[in-house]
């Protein structure tokens, strides 16, 4: 053992392959860019209030297998916190609340059930949606190729229903619009959230910034056992030796000249910075990434002079804003003075709006939807644009999603966009990190 590997990128994807290496007694370079670990899932201090801000709020959900083993593994799981039984709120433009709220029964009744008793939707809706279910049970590919809209109008389901319960959560999951979105993602999500266990739809928020739930977990954990972790480190290119007929890595060359001898390269950057570090002779090799798209995603964080709100968080319907989370009520132990971070998803119509546009919005909305927030005083507003958020989902992604293994010899991708079979959230980012570690462990051993 003790063989070399070097790790392009400090989020989540590299960080969960640079903890599993660790442990099996390879060393590990981590690579970070920027002067801080976190990726597209970080967060900072706001310096005007001391709160901290998320780059955008990610929840998650107990059947995150990967995810969870990855934090106990760092000693941080005790930072997320997780319901005792799913449920979700929604807030209507007549401030009406309601709920998806999952009863304690076997799934996939226990959906169903809180999908019953939801008020907006008609008992037609709630009827015609048996028929999705009966579709995840089905070995046919009516998913295949079609859109996440298509899908659920060939499935008979109203647009009262898509825009009350199955957009909302396919935007959230997929972060896309529903009319590009690919519907076989979209079954993925379902299949994992619905089929399995009754918990495993149970939904999971992190009481700290993203950034502390799990960074400097990761960072104690590799540097523990020999391995580095070296921010404000930019790699440049990756170094390609060919003998032979045999095509290798023999190192990664940083943007300050310096050269990185390794065994194994993973590279957990996004497809667009991956595809930069490439030589000539390897750009016609991976030229289908270019055909990958991302979808931002816009953060607009808010502080009151007073509480708007009791609900930790909620799905807002029939407005542009989607989600609100009350870090008063998430976050223990922090300030947190009466913030509101309100996020849209899949925003291509919104990354390019100025402050003044997102905060009138979402001001406007918010009243529209909470009594207690049309009294109360704005005092402070920041705005994250995360423009590369994560993958679009579109039809065409879903085949050209990269494995993890490359034709190079000890060159592996990780990373939430790779062929993981999940959506590009943050349980692909450490599956798909996993996934690198054990190929290289396999090669090196």
């Amino acid at each position: 053992m003790g063989e070399r590997v070097i790790i392009i990128g400090g989020g989540f994807a590299g960080l969960a392959a640079g903890v599993a290496l660790s442990e099996r007694g390879h060393r590990v370079t981590v690579l970070e860019r920027r002067s801080f670990l976190g990726g597209r899932a970080y967060s900072f201090v706001d310096q005007a209030t001391g709160d901290i801000v998320d780059n955008g709020q990610h929840l998650f959900m107990a059947c995150y297998e990967n995810t969870i083993n990855f934090l106990r593994k760092i000693n941080r799981l005790d930072r997320l916190k997780f319901q005792s039984r799913p449920r979700v709120d929604f807030i209507d433009t007549t401030a009406a609340i309601t709920a998806f709220d999952c009863p304690p029964l076997p799934a996939p009744l226990h959906a169903l059930t809180g999908l019953m008793k939801m008020r907006g939707l008609t008992f037609g809706d709630k009827l015609r949606a048996f028929r999705v279910g009966r579709a995840l049970g089905k070995k046919s590919n009516g998913w295949s190729g079609a859109t996440v809209s298509a899908w659920l109008t060939s499935l008979g389901q109203s647009e009262n229903i898509k825009t009350r319960f199955w957009y909302p959560m396919a935007i959230a999951t997929l972060n896309e619009n529903p009319e590009i979105a690919s519907a076989a993602m979209l079954k993925r999500v379902l299949d994992i959230a619905f089929q399995g266990s009754s918990t495993n739809t149970s939904i999971g928020i992190s009481r700290v910034g993203l950034s502390d739930l799990y960074t400097d977990g990761a960072r104690e954990f590799i540097e523990d056992r020999g391995g580095e972790i070296r921010t404000d480190s930019e790699a440049a290119s990756l170094l390609l030796e060919q003998k032979q007929g045999l095509r290798r890595i023999t190192g990664v060359e940083l943007k300050n000249g310096e050269i990185l001898e390794g065994d194994y390269v993973i590279s957990a950057a996004p497809p667009q910075a991956f595809l930069r570090l490439l030589p000539a002779e390897l750009r016609d090799e991976f030229a289908p990434l270019t055909s990958l798209k991302s979808s931002p995603i816009v953060s607009i964080n808010l502080w009151f002079d007073r509480p708007v709100t009791d609900l930790e968080f909620a799905g807002l319907i029939g407005t542009n804003i989607q989600w609100l989370f009350n870090k008063n009520a998430i976050c223990t132990g922090a300030n947190q003075a009466n913030q509101i971070a309100i996020v849209i998803s899949a925003a291509h119509d919104y990354v390019d709006c100025t402050k003044e546009e997102l905060v009138d919005m979402a001001l406007d909305e918010l009243r529209e939807l909470i009594p207690e927030a049309r009294n109360a005083k704005l005092l402070r507003s920041r705005i994250v644009k995360e423009r590369e958020a994560t993958l679009s989902h579109t039809i065409e992604s879903d085949s050209i999603r990269p494995l993890a293994q490359t034709s190079i010899s000890n060159l592996v991708l990780a990373g939430d966009w790779t062929r993981t079979g999940l959506p590009a959230t943050i349980e692909s980012a450490v599956l798909s990190g996993n996934i690198a570690a054990d190929i290289v462990s396999s090669r090196l051993i």
